[in-house]
């Protein structure tokens, strides 16, 4: 673990879109500039938090149109605790609920919110996370597979991907899997409303120039070719970081 925060033990992510009568600009004001100076005023057990506010995306596959997965995202909060401790702190704390959850009922449509509690593993270091597009690519286990062997192939899948895409591979300039782990208890569900988005198995950020979005395309469709993935579930958030506090 290094002093900018990259490799924390625990990572939960939770994507959410903005409640009714909200524009998207207005949605991103205020969990930056009310919200996060909510969370900032008493950080308790973080050791992290970002925001990930989303400004295109992809949802579905045309290969099947009776998909019914959750379309529409506005933005992926990421928590960092050190310890699972750490975590039922923050999440039981009497600030945490009598004032942050209750707010998220002001920019948030609580019943979709998705969250998941998962463990990151860097591959390749940001060298700036403020810069340039981070891509969020949510993968969901093909049905019938294990979620554990759908991570487990993940990797010999992005190698591959990155083959077929030279382009992207040469731009990337940062990689972080977060593997889907098991909710340790009730906090994180009960604090963002919604459930826990089950299906998904593993997170994929990856950091590229704007100039370079493009060509994820190529990546990304030899990764949902895989057998072990859903293309119909999994999707892409195309995101601008914001860092809201690091111990």
């Amino acid at each position: 673990m290094d002093e900018k925060g990259w490799g924390f033990m625990l990572k939960i992510m939770a994507s959410a879109r903005r409640r009714p009568g909200m524009t998207h600009a207005e949605y991103c004001s205020y969990i930056l500039d009310v919200h996060g100076a909510l969370s900032r005023a008493k950080p308790l057990g973080l050791a992290r938090y970002v925001q990930n506010h989303v400004y295109d995306s992809s949802f579905g596959s045309i290969a099947s149109n009776d998909h019914l997965g959750h379309f529409h995202r506005d933005s992926v909060t990421e928590l960092y605790f050190q310890t699972p401790a750490d975590m039922q702190r923050t999440f039981s704390d009497q600030y945490v609920r009598e004032v942050i959850a209750p707010d998220g009922r002001n920019f948030a449509e609580l019943a979709s919110n998705a969250t998941v509690l998962t463990q990151e593993t860097e591959l390749v270091r940001p060298a700036d996370s403020g810069a340039g597009t981070k891509i969020l690519h949510f993968l969901h286990a093909a049905e019938g597979l294990e979620s554990g062997a759908a991570q487990q192939a993940w990797g010999a899948a992005h190698k591959l991907a990155l083959e077929a895409a030279p382009e992207f591979a040469a731009g990337l300039a940062g990689a972080i899997r977060s593997d889907v782990i098991p909710q340790a208890n009730e906090g994180p569900d009960s604090h963002f409303g919604g459930t826990q988005e089950s299906p998904v198995t593993l997170v994929v950020s990856l950091w590229i120039a704007d100039a370079a979005v493009s060509d994820f395309r190529s990546y990304e469709q030899s990764i949902i070719a895989n057998p072990a993935f859903d293309a119909g579930f999994s999707h892409f958030l195309l995101t601008r970081e914001h860092c809201i506090f690091t111990a």
